[in-house]
């Protein structure tokens, strides 16, 4: 019985790691859906193209800097703090967009237009939690990923 039990102990040390380190990606899907194309994969740090954990790393964020690629120290090209998305590095840089959460807005004014609302599982275009459809998100993603997911593509 002893034996089997340091057995059982070194087998969890061993494995332990491998269950602890193992981090779920959230999918991006086009439209609503949970069977529809998988447009983009974040794991938490890393925005890749696709479905899968070895794509494309699109961008880099770490919770407050989109740098370009995959690295700590690549180019940044947008800052976030919590509450506006603003254009390269730097905390008095123009904001681009704002969010408190539930809506994405065009500027720096919590009154301005309505771009995007979100809940915890859609971005739907424009004001009401009932609009169309953008995206899918599997799991919780963070605003500022959104909120670069929305940019035009000669701006990312």
């Amino acid at each position: 019985m002893q034996m089997n039990l340091k057995i059982y102990l070194v087998a969890s040390v061993l494995f332990l790691p491998m269950f602890c380190g193992a981090q779920s990606a959230s999918y991006i899907r086009e439209g609503k859906g949970e069977y529809n194309k998988v447009l983009y994969t974040f794991d938490g740090k890393y925005l890749r193209e696709g479905k899968g954990k070895y794509n494309k790393v699109l961008n880099t964020f770490d919770g407050t800097y989109v740098r370009e690629g995959r690295g700590d120290y690549n180019s940044i090209r947008f800052i976030w703090d919590g509450r506006y998305f603003r254009k390269g590095k730097g905390a008095y840089n123009k904001v681009l967009y704002n969010s408190d959460g539930k809506y994405i807005r065009e500027g720096d004014s919590e009154f301005g237009k309505v771009l995007y609302t979100l809940d915890e599982k859609y971005l739907r275009i424009g004001k009401g939690d009932f609009n169309d459809i953008k995206y899918t998100f599997s799991d919780s993603i963070p605003v500022a990923i959104i909120i670069f997911l929305t940019l035009p593509t000669e701006e990312r």
